[in-house]
C-alpha cells in the first residue's frame, strides 16, 4: 500500500511534459501580453502628459470656456481638480485654476479596451498549446511506453521485437533497434541454451538407450529364428497365433532399430545425390498409401540441383516426414516436396495438408519420445533431427491448422561431418 502511494505521487513523464510544455506557453504569453500592454500604456501615459504640457503652457493665454472645452475631450483620461495638489497648473486668462494629471486607471482600462483582440488571442493560443502539450507528451512517451510492454512481455517469457516507427526520433528509433537487438541476443542464448540441453539430455539417454537395445536386440533374433523353426509344424489356430507373435517381433525390432539409429547413429558418407531419384524412391516406397488415402503427390525440384548428403540417410529423414505427413493428413490432401539451391547449400522442404502441431508438444517435436500418435514411438523426428543435424544443416517448421511443412537446409560439398 505505501509502495502504491509512493507511485501515485509521483507524476508521470506523460505529465510533467504536459505541464511543462504548458506553463512554458502560459509564461510566455503573460510576458509577450505584459510587455504589450506595458509599453503601450506607457506610450498612451506619455502623450497625455504631452497634452497636458501644452495646454498649461498656454497659461494666461486661454480662457476658462476654452479650457473646459478641452479638458471635457480628454476629462476620461485625466484628474481634473480645483484645489491645489498634484499635477500641472492651469490658470486662464480669467483667472480659473485648474490642476491636471493623467488618469492612469482610465488609460489602462482604454489600453486594455484598445488591445482586446490581443487578449482574446492570446487564449486561443493558450489553449493551442495545452492540446500541443497533449500531441508532444503522447508523441514522446507512447515508444516508452511500448518499451515498458515489451519489456514486461520479455520478462514474460515472450521474447517478441517492436516494430520500428519511422516516424520517431532518431534516439527513439535507436533505443528500439537496442532492445531489439537485446531481443534476437536472448533469442540466441535461449537457443543455445535448448540445444546445450538436448544435447546432455540425448548423450546420457542415447547411452542408456544403446545398452538396453543391445540387450533386447539379441533375444529378439533368437525369438525370430525359433518362430521360423516351428512354424511349419503348427497348424489351425497355432497359425493364427504364430502370424500375431511374428508381426509384433517385428513390430518390436524396428522400434529397437530405430533406438539404436537414435543412440548410436553411424556418420555420414556424403556426397553429391540427385534429389530427382530420392524423390522418385519415396514416391515408390508410399505410392500405396497415397492411393488408399486418396492423396495427392506433388513434388518441384530446380534445375541443377544436388544435395550433398548420406544417400540412405537422407532416405530415411525423407521417408519419416513424408510418413509423418500421410498419417496426418486427411482423404483427399496433398503431400507437396521441393527442393531448390539456398545460402550456399540446397533447401528442402516437406509439406502435408493435415491439422498441424498440437500446441502442447510444438516446443519439444525433436525431443525423443514425443508423439501426439498413440500408437508411436516418437523416434521419427529425433532422428529425423540427429541426421540434419550430422549433416551440420538445419531444420525448422511451419504449423497451422491448414498443415504442417518441414524445412531443412544442407550445406553445400566441404562441410565438416566429422
Amino acid at each position: 500500500m505505501v509502495v502504491f502511494r509512493e507511485k501515485a505521487m509521483r507524476a508521470s513523464l506523460e505529465t510533467r511534459i504536459k505541464g511543462m510544455v504548458t506553463a512554458m506557453a502560459l509564461s510566455l504569453t503573460l510576458v509577450l501580453i505584459t510587455m504589450s500592454l506595458s509599453m503601450d500604456f506607457r506610450e498612451t501615459l506619455a502623450q497625455q502628459r504631452e497634452i497636458i504640457g501644452d495646454l498649461t503652457a498656454r497659461e494666461g493665454d486661454i480662457t476658462s470656456a476654452e479650457a473646459v472645452y478641452i479638458m471635457e475631450r480628454q476629462g476620461e483620461r485625466w484628474i481634473v481638480t480645483c484645489e491645489k495638489g498634484p499635477g500641472e497648473r492651469l490658470l486662464t486668462s480669467d483667472g480659473a485654476l485648474w490642476y491636471l494629471r493623467p488618469d492612469r486607471g482610465a488609460i489602462l482600462q482604454s489600453v486594455l479596451h484598445r488591445r482586446r483582440h490581443l487578449l482574446v488571442a492570446a487564449m486561443i493560443c493558450l489553449l493551442l498549446s495545452a492540446e500541443m502539450a497533449v500531441f508532444m507528451a503522447y508523441w514522446i512517451t507512447r515508444p516508452l511506453k511500448r518499451l515498458v510492454w515489451a519489456c514486461s512481455r520479455v520478462a514474460k517469457g515472450d521474447l517478441s521485437d517492436i516494430p520500428r516507427e519511422k516516424a520517431g526520433s532518431y534516439e527513439l528509433e535507436t533505443l528500439n533497434d537496442a532492445f531489439n537487438d537485446m531481443v534476437q541476443g536472448l533469442k540466441g542464448w535461449q537457443a543455445m541454451e535448448r540445444q546445450i540441453s538436448r544435447m546432455e539430455r540425448l548423450a546420457a539417454l542415447g547411452e542408456v538407450v544403446a545398452g538396453v537395445s543391445h540387450e533386447i536386440k539379441n533375444p529378439l533374433a533368437s525369438m525370430r529364428i525359433h518362430l521360423d523353426l516351428i512354424g511349419p509344424s503348427l497348424e489351425g489356430e497355432d497359425v493364427d497365433s504364430l502370424e500375431i507373435l511374428s508381426s509384433e517381433l517385428d513390430r518390436l525390432n524396428r522400434v529397437v532399430t530405430q533406438l539404436l539409429s537414435f543412440a548410436r547413429p553411424s556418420p555420414p558418407l556424403a556426397g553429391p545425390v540427385d534429389p530427382t531419384e530420392i524423390l522418385d524412391w519415396c514416391h515408390r516406397m508410399v505410392r500405396v498409401k497415397l492411393r488408399d488415402q486418396g492423396l495427392e503427390w506433388h513434388q518441384e525440384i530446380e534445375e541443377n540441383t544436388f544435395i550433398w548428403a548420406d544417400r540412405g540417410q537422407l532416405q530415411q529423414l525423407l521417408l519419416n516426414l513424408i510418413l509423418n505427413g500421410i498419417e496426418a493428413t486427411q482423404d483427399g490432401g496433398a503431400i507437396s516436396l521441393k527442393v531448390q539451391k539456398s545460402r550456399d547449400g540446397t533447401a528442402l522442404s516437406v509439406e502435408d495438408g493435415g491439422s498441424g502441431i498440437p500446441e502442447r508438444i510444438k516446443d519439444r517435436i525433436f525431443d525423443p519420445f514425443v508423439t501426439s500418435k498413440p500408437e508411436g514411438t516418437g523416434l521419427g523426428l529425433s532422428v529425423v533431427y540427429r541426421i540434419v543435424e550430422l549433416h551440420r544443416g538445419s531444420i525448422d517448421y511451419r504449423s497451422s491448422e491448414e498443415g504442417t511443412a518441414f524445412d531443412l537446409w544442407f550445406p553445400d560439398e566441404g562441410g565438416d561431418f566429422r
